[in-house]
């Protein structure tokens, strides 16, 4: 992501009343949080000092390695085929091109999530029984 980018968002987030921003583009991602302290007020006859700028916090989030498997539709992100079952997959198993990750259902229909390449689970980014947003990340396969 571009240096001149992150300075328009914290420009943005200084000039508004903006608590936090989070940004993604492409696969870079930065989310930025403005310090929330409230002011306090002079007593009356004392003249105010000049406030200091709030410290804006620039956290750039490490750029995934692999493969992200992400939601194909908005629903609820389940690790298991029922509660007494296993679940599909952990957290350093290989899985095949095809394997079955997890299941998002919606509308009471159950969609299977497929790996869509061979490789090892790096990570769980969405907990069980968490609804989930078209497009977001579930597991990075490396």
């Amino acid at each position: 992501m571009d240096i001149e980018k992150v300075k328009e968002l914290v420009k943005l987030i200084e000039g508004s009343g903006l608590v936090e921003i989070d940004f993604k583009e492409g696969s870079n991602r930065v989310r930025l949080r403005r310090d929330s302290k409230p002011a306090t007020q002079a007593p009356a006859g004392i003249t105010p000092q000049r406030a200091e700028p709030q410290q804006v916090q620039v956290q750039l989030e490490p750029e995934p390695t692999g493969t992200i498997i992400s939601a194909p539709m908005v629903g609820v992100f389940y690790r298991k085929a029922s509660a007494t079952s296993a679940a599909f997959v952990e957290i350093g198993q290989f899985v095949a091109r095809g394997d079955v990750l997890c299941i998002v259902e919606a509308m009471k229909m159950m969609n299977n999530v497929e790996a869509t390449c061979s490789g090892v689970i790096e990570a769980i980014m969405v907990e069980d029984g968490q609804p989930v947003e078209y497009d977001q990340p579930l597991f990075n396969i490396v």
